[in-house]
């Protein structure tokens, strides 16, 4: 009924135990035991290929010492509960499905072209800052743009003219 670990069964062969394989392993399922994980352990890296009918690559998962690396067409990360995609990526757009987009560092987010959003807030008891350290600070808005300070004072400081300016109106 087989050799060593390797054992012949009505549902295919089942294999016990460590084994090592030197060439590449072509199978349609891979199981652990229903009270045992299944362990995929290699020096360098572990590669999961997908490759379609006519044995092109049509995906790879690539787990390396350094880095975590994915190649494919369309990569998305989901939520456990209900399914919905909070992370994907493609070679047009990345998409945060997330409720909110959080980032931790001290020098915040940095933009190289222009940021559309309908709300930027900083954490409770946190001062929102919108800099650019070198250029012009642009807000544009067909129907207006609105800066409120319900709490405090407005302040407007710099170092030139301070121009305020309506083409229309008062």
């Amino acid at each position: 009924d087989g050799m060593g670990n390797l054992r012949v069964t009505k549902k295919g062969i089942r294999l016990e135990g460590i084994s090592e394989f030197l060439l590449p392993l072509y199978v349609k399922e891979i199981h652990s035991r229903k009270d045992s994980p299944l362990v995929l352990q290699s020096d360098r890296n572990v590669t999961v290929n997908a490759r379609n009918h006519m044995g092109q690559l049509t995906g790879q998962l690539t787990i390396g010492a350094d880095a975590v690396e994915a190649q494919c067409k369309r990569f998305e990360v989901r939520a456990s509960e209900d399914g919905r995609v909070l992370f994907s990526a493609d070679e047009d757009e990345i998409t945060i499905g997330a409720e909110k987009l959080k980032v931790t560092g001290t020098e915040g987010a940095v933009f190289g072209h222009s940021v559309e959003t309908p709300h930027i807030r900083a954490e409770p008891s946190q001062d929102l800052r919108l800099e650019s350290p070198t250029r012009s600070l642009i807000m544009e808005a067909p129907r207006g743009v609105q800066v409120s300070a319900a709490a405090g004072d407005f302040k407007a400081t710099c170092r030139k003219e301070l121009h305020l300016q309506s083409t229309e109106g008062e």
